[in-house]
């Protein structure tokens, strides 16, 4: 078996650093497998079996970002990203009947643009109509595909009760470019369309820490935190929308012009069809999350709500968002918060702000996903003086059950998990001694 090291990590990447681009820095070398037992042949190549499937990997190149979904058909699909000694960077995905055996991996797109940090997670959606959306950041200055031509996008008033903090005279910028690129596929992910950009305006800003939602009507809504033109300020964003129409990008809407700059965003659509969203705001430098609700597909939302009143005061952003769930009954939130009010640590909510538990200092990476019963908590926790192991626990009827521990999953991270059947699936990183990683994945129960 494979001697590891025990990682160090940092919760911030620095209170006034670039988030952006450092989450596409932190991505660290890794390996992939499609099993779960892990063991090295006798050529010296990591081999594992994922049921009756032997798999030898390339150590020439790094993976990372596991994630599970369903499609349509409600077959698990594995999706990921792969990066090679030239730093191209390819997102694949792989598709499985039973959660155990995948078939061949289908590549979605590949470049060295391509962002693949953990606060720029690709996101592979499917719709009703078959067809697969695949988006992701994109990071400008290397060889990028041609922006298809779209109306001049148009922005939303700034609301009242949000503080402008563009009033001061525009002063050239940017320092830095990104954008969110989407790809589409009508014959189950063997061909994808040229990538293009999600936003028409073709100003050279940063636009991240998105997510992307299937909305009841069958087209796509996309969420992101883009630069604010013209400001002085090291770090100025604003949350933005763009929703399809017959499959074909709308101009982008300001939807909340004074948010908390480098945190990523979640959505999810409820039993209702009403597309929730939740970000962490910034009022002042209280930096708690804000939770809308749209009941018309995104064309218009309530008013931002503090989702839970930790009041957390900092002048700086802390590089971790949220991520949300929905089972039929009701919707539940993760997400980090350093208050000062005696329960710092990671924390679950119902979307009412009802607080279910907060975990220790040793807890991150929260996430949460859900069937029609069910949802799962998943998160990595690290021992005293002992490496970080995987940990979950489930949500049923709106109670919490107790956490337990993934077995054998020493060194885990980034964890990913998928109810299937009633089972809970669960895949992640393991950080070896070389700080390479594999793929874990197996059935918890």
């Amino acid at each position: 078996m494979l001697k590891l090291l025990v990682p160090i990590n940092l919760f911030f990447v620095g209170i006034f650093g670039f988030s952006f681009i450092n989450s596409q820095e932190e991505s660290h070398e890794m390996t992939i497998c499609k099993t779960v037992d892990v063991s090295v042949n006798k050529c010296g190549m990591i081999a594992s079996n994922f049921g009756d499937s032997p798999i030898e990997i390339d150590p020439n190149k790094s993976y990372t970002l596991p994630t599970l979904a369903k499609n349509k058909k409600g077959e698990v699909v594995l999706y990921w990203t792969e990066k090679d000694s030239q730093n191209q960077v390819a997102l694949y995905f792989a598709t499985s009947k039973d959660g155990k055996t995948y078939g061949e991996k289908k590549l979605v797109f590949a470049d060295a643009g391509l962002g693949n940090g953990r606060l720029a997670r690709p996101k592979l959606l499917f719709k009703k109509n078959g067809e697969m959306v695949a988006v992701f950041s994109y990071r400008a200055g290397v060889a990028m595909p041609p922006r298809e031509a779209r109306p001049t996008a148009t922005a939303q008033p700034q609301e009242a009760n949000h503080t402008n903090h563009n009033a001061q005279a525009p002063v050239a910028r940017p320092k830095r470019s990104s954008e969110i690129r989407f790809t589409v596929s009508k014959d189950g992910g063997n061909t994808w369309s040229t990538p293009t950009s999600v936003d028409t305006d073709t100003t050279k800003l940063t636009r991240g820490f998105f997510d992307a939602v299937v909305l009841p009507n069958d087209e796509v809504a996309v969420a992101y935190l883009k630069d604010v033109k013209g400001s002085t300020k090291f770090e100025e964003r604003d949350l933005r929308l763009v929703v399809t129409k017959n499959g074909v990008f709308q101009p982008e809407r300001l939807i909340d012009p004074v948010v908390c700059d480098c945190c990523n965003i979640s959505m999810v659509v409820d039993e209702a069809g009403a597309l929730h969203m939740v970000y962490r705001d910034n009022n002042n430098d209280i930096r708690d999350m804000a939770h809308i609700v749209s009941k018309d597909n995104g064309v218009t939302f309530s008013a931002p709500k503090t989702l839970y009143a930790d009041k957390w005061e900092i002048k700086g952003c802390p590089h971790s968002g949220a991520t949300s769930a929905s089972t039929k009954t009701e919707q539940f939130i993760t997400w980090f918060s350093g208050t000062q009010n005696g329960q710092s640590g990671v924390r679950l909510t119902n979307a009412s702000g009802k607080l279910l538990k907060v975990l220790d200092a040793s807890a991150k990476n929260a996430s949460i996903t859900a069937d029609d019963k069910t949802a799962v908590w998943v998160w990595e926790q690290t021992a005293e003086n002992g490496p970080s192991n995987i940990f979950y626990s489930k949500v049923i009827n709106g109670k919490l059950l107790d956490s337990q521990k993934v077995a054998s999953s020493d060194f885990g991270q980034n964890a990913s998990t998928l109810v299937v059947n009633g089972k809970i699936l669960v895949a992640y990183e393991v950080l070896k001694a070389d700080k390479k990683t594999v793929l874990a994945a197996k059935f918890v129960e």
